[in-house]
């Protein structure tokens, strides 16, 4: 039983299928309805598209035809109130005639039917152009005038000076125990000659230490 259901089911969903296929086709044919009407064809042109269909109806109270001129079709013998069909599967003008009432004539036009374009896809924005910024160009920094090297004349005016002062020092320090012996020492014959020997021993000894003390100061100011 299950299989017979599936079976039943799958026959019917295939059935289905082909109906939605075949409505497409149906929908997009269409009939066109000529009259065959005073011995004419009324429209004497009608326009349609590949796969439809044009139908003929005879309202007069006599037979009529609708044959191709070229033998593409012909409905053969109308009756009075009946009607004839042919369907069109190639574009093309098509010119056609009574085969009873060679009189009477017609045109159908057949237009292939039109596929519709494809809808192009939306065009994307144009990409900005990033700008670059302007390059700045390097500043150089300014070009300090070369620095003067200190003459070594003052440096060497010091030691010079210094050396000068010490040099003087002796030399005038020299002449002031010359000066004081000098004026210590008794002429000849004078009262006192007999402390003579003292005085010129305490003028050695102030002497020598004059000279000591110029000695000193030179050497701690070099």
């Amino acid at each position: 039983m299950a299989v017979r259901r599936a079976v039943v089911v799958w026959a019917a969903a295939l059935v289905i299928s082909c109906g939605l296929l075949a409505l497409p086709l149906v929908a997009l044919a269409a009939t066109s309805a000529v009259n065959i009407q005073g011995s004419a064809f009324v429209p004497p042109t009608t326009t349609v598209h590949v796969g439809d269909t044009v139908t003929w109806t005879n309202r007069d109270a006599f037979s009529h035809t609708s044959t191709s001129d070229t033998g593409v079709w012909d409905t053969g013998v109308i009756r009075a109130a009946a009607s004839g069909s042919f369907t069109f599967t190639a574009a093309g003008t098509f010119a056609y005639h009574c085969a009873i009432h060679s009189f009477m004539h017609g045109t159908i036009v057949v237009q292939a039917v039109s596929t519709p374009q494809p809808t192009a896809p939306p065009t994307a924005p144009p990409t900005p152009v990033r700008t670059a910024p302007p390059t700045v160009a390097p500043t150089e920094p300014p070009t300090l005038p070369p620095t003067e090297a200190a003459t070594p004349q003052a440096t060497t005016a010091a030691p010079s000076a210094t050396a000068s002062a010490a040099a003087a020092s002796p030399q005038t320090a020299s002449p002031s125990p010359s000066g004081v012996a000098a004026q210590l020492t008794p002429a000849p014959g004078t009262a006192g000659s007999g402390n003579a020997p003292l005085l010129v021993g305490a003028a050695a000894l102030a002497v020598l230490a004059l000279g000591a003390v110029a000695f000193f100061l030179a050497r701690r100011r070099s």
